[in-house]
């Protein structure tokens, strides 16, 4: 945050690493839909759950701090 981000999306324990990649996939094609941070996150944990990581050890640590919001339309970046 003191380099200038808007927000972070940080894990508060050691996650899976399949899990997690998965997770990840499913938030940034959340953003480039336009849907909110927070949205996309929610949306990405659910679809996780959704794929068999039933256990909160899998999504659960994954929270965001800062800006909740949809990412700025200047910034631009394709998958």
């Amino acid at each position: 945050m003191l380099a200038g981000a808007r927000s972070l999306l940080m894990s508060l324990w050691n996650v899976d690493d399949a899990a997690t990649q998965e997770l990840m996939t499913q938030f940034y094609e959340g953003l480039l839909e336009d849907k909110d941070r927070s949205e996309a996150l929610r949306d990405a944990q659910l679809w996780l759950r959704e794929q068999g990581y039933h256990h909160p050890r899998f999504w659960a640590a994954f929270i965001l701090v800062g800006d909740a919001g949809p990412l700025p339309k200047t910034n631009t970046f394709e998958a």
